[in-house]
């Protein structure tokens, strides 16, 4: 195992220092009563994390079996036993109020560079389009490694929380990022730790993202687009880590072409894999296809609070099929294939990840387009492979 991954199952709370010396007041996240709607569900498979410590070895197949199955069948699944306690969930749901309440002449100053293909900092709400002339209504405050780093700015009043933000990000990635990458590496009949080897191990969350994210509410005129919030999509990373909240307005598509809601699971973690993952595994996860839609009549007025955090490979890794695998060795292609026939190269984490956040929200581009057929597929050739959007 790698000695910067975390090898036991430690338990991330909320201290009282982080609500006096270090971090200031905010005020507190409440969390929303669950709908009462009527809706489609997903029925998605639950993993226990802390049965990776079982001694007995028919459990710890069971739960490679079982990640390998719900990978397969949804690319998603919900992950429990992640060591993070209620109260600092909802510290941290807190936090994603705060920052993105904050006054917008404090917050411009950090907005991310998105035409060089960078989250880091805020993505404001309205800039991207999302159809018919319609803005989006979405906001996040974006951290990676070079985020914590001593001099980096980040607005006045988000600079106190910093270190229990590092503290959070670090234990995801870390302990459940690892876990989650070693059920996925045995699942692929791969030693344990051969995916969490493709990721930085050197820095405090590698090359990823820890966000901190809020839906705001449109009104009626605003919600031409089939009151869609953001269009169906595959995220760029490996692996995308969601904390679940009370608020619905996740879905899936389903192998039917069918939109099926996400339920909320107190105290786990949503997991999907990402674009890096399926040309990694060759196509044999496929990465989902979601997205986000206005929440249920009894929710549609209420901020949607969120973290995620985006693993990411290294990012000077090239995106081959994992051929080591017998897995993908017996089922997998190489989605570069005619590129790299061509004299070219099969793209790197970082050049997949940069052309990937360049194109999204772009009006010009064909994935902000109507599109046709079932549920309105569009699609929009990226660096030699072909990726779908829904509309």
């Amino acid at each position: 195992m790698s000695p910067t991954a975390v090898s036991q199952s430690p338990v991330l709370r909320t201290t009282a220092s982080h609500k006096s010396a270090i971090a200031p007041a905010i005020p507190a996240f409440v969390p929303p009563p669950v709908t009462t709607a009527e809706v489609t569900w997903a029925d998605l498979e639950t993993i226990d994390l802390q049965l990776l410590d079982s001694p007995d070895p028919s459990v710890r197949a069971q739960l490679v079996a079982a990640t390998k199955k719900a990978l397969v069948e949804d690319g998603f699944l919900f992950v429990t036993g992640t060591g993070v306690t209620d109260e600092t969930l909802n510290r941290h749901l807190a936090i994603a109020q705060y920052a993105t309440s904050l006054p917008l002449e404090e917050k411009q100053p950090y907005a991310a560079d998105l035409e060089a293909g960078s989250y880091e900092g805020y993505k404001l709400r309205g800039i991207w389009a999302v159809r018919d002339g319609v803005k989006d209504n979405i906001e996040h405050y974006n951290l990676e490694s070079s985020s914590f780093d001593p001099g980096f700015q980040h607005p006045d009043a988000l600079r106190p929380l910093i270190p229990e933000i590092k503290a959070f990000a670090e234990h995801t990635y870390k302990f459940v990022v690892y876990r989650i990458l070693k059920l996925i590496s045995l699942a692929l009949e791969l030693p344990e730790d051969y995916l969490w080897a493709l990721h930085d191990h050197d820095k405090i969350i590698g090359a990823s993202c820890q966000r901190y994210m809020g839906y705001f509410p449109r009104g009626d005129d605003d919600d031409k687009p089939k009151d869609i919030y953001i269009r169906g999509h595959t995220d760029y990373n490996s692996i995308s880590l969601l904390y679940s909240q009370p608020i619905t307005a996740l879905q899936i598509l389903a192998k039917n072409d069918e939109w099926k809601y996400v339920r909320h699971v107190p105290g786990a973690v949503v997991v999907n894999t990402a674009d890096a993952l399926e040309f990694l595994s060759g196509g044999v996860f496929k990465a989902t296809r979601h997205r986000v839609v206005r929440p249920p009549l009894d929710q549609a007025d209420l901020i949607r609070y969120i973290l995620i955090h985006f693993a990411r490979t290294r990012r000077d890794l090239p995106l081959n099929p994992i051929w080591e695998s017998p897995v993908v060795k017996a089922a997998g292609t190489n989605p570069f294939q005619d590129r790299i026939d061509a004299g070219g190269k099969a793209p790197t984490q970082d050049e997949w990840l940069r052309e990937r956040i360049r194109r999204t929200g772009n009006s010009y581009a064909p994935s902000n387009k109507g599109g046709s057929g079932v549920n309105n597929k569009v699609e929009e050739e990226i660096l030699g492979t072909k990726v779908q959007y829904y509309t």
